[in-house]
């Protein structure tokens, strides 16, 4: 049933009841992923020192950065600090570090994509009005190369203006105020998209098709 093991990276929320903070992620990604003939590894926050042991303990086939968390060194005044985790951020750029040397494939979503940005000197805007919208999307290249849908969901709060796109990278959509919505690495096997495709009532066939080809399934 399964043919590829990929791990993913999870939120960091606070449980106030019981003062925990707490891994999470949204079931609706099993659901999705299994579809795909994924089984997704949820994988617990650690030290970014054992990034290395995860990879191999778990035999994983590759990586998906999930959303949720402002990234650290973008947080401000609004936000509520136990949105933010520094551990977070950091575990997660060991393990795309590692990827990129082993040559493993990571799919970087919302939060994702930015930390991916980031990993290769790029950077975030501050944005407004794109939390819990939909817009169209304009794709850059020819449909047989990669396919994205015409409209997307929209999570995010922070974007990456074409002039913050990191070293290397290279845009294949973006949004009609020129920010970009999903890239790829031509060397490494890194791609990522600032929508969610979990969140979709019924997968986006076009969605399915670009991660599947991405993990090589």
């Amino acid at each position: 049933m399964f043919k590829k093991r990929i791990g993913i990276t999870q939120k960091v929320l606070k449980h106030n009841p019981y003062n925990e903070f707490m891994d999470c992620l949204d079931v609706r990604w099993a659901k999705f992923l299994s579809r795909l003939g994924i089984l997704p590894i949820p994988l617990p926050l650690m030290s970014s020192s054992l990034a290395k042991n995860l990879w191999k303990e778990h035999k994983l086939d590759g990586l998906i950065i999930s959303g949720g968390n402002t990234l650290v060194n973008y947080a401000d005044k609004t936000d509520n600090l136990e949105n933010i985790s520094f551990e977070r951020d950091k575990f997660e750029k060991a393990l795309l570090k590692f990827a990129i040397l082993n040559g493993k494939p990571v799919f970087g979503v919302c939060r994702g994509l930015q930390i991916i940005n980031i990993y290769y000197n790029g950077k975030l805007k501050k944005i407004k009005g794109h939390a819990g919208t939909r817009h169209s999307i304009i794709s850059e290249v020819p449909s047989n190369k990669f396919k994205i849908p015409k409209e997307v969901n929209s999570f995010h709060d922070f974007a990456v203006p074409r002039s913050y796109l990191g070293k290397g990278l290279i845009s294949f959509a973006h949004d009609l105020n020129d920010n970009i919505e999903a890239f790829y690495h031509p060397k490494d096997k890194v791609m990522g998209i600032m929508w969610h495709p979990e969140r979709e009532t019924l997968p986006s066939k076009s969605d399915c098709e670009l991660i599947k080809s991405h993990f090589n399934l």
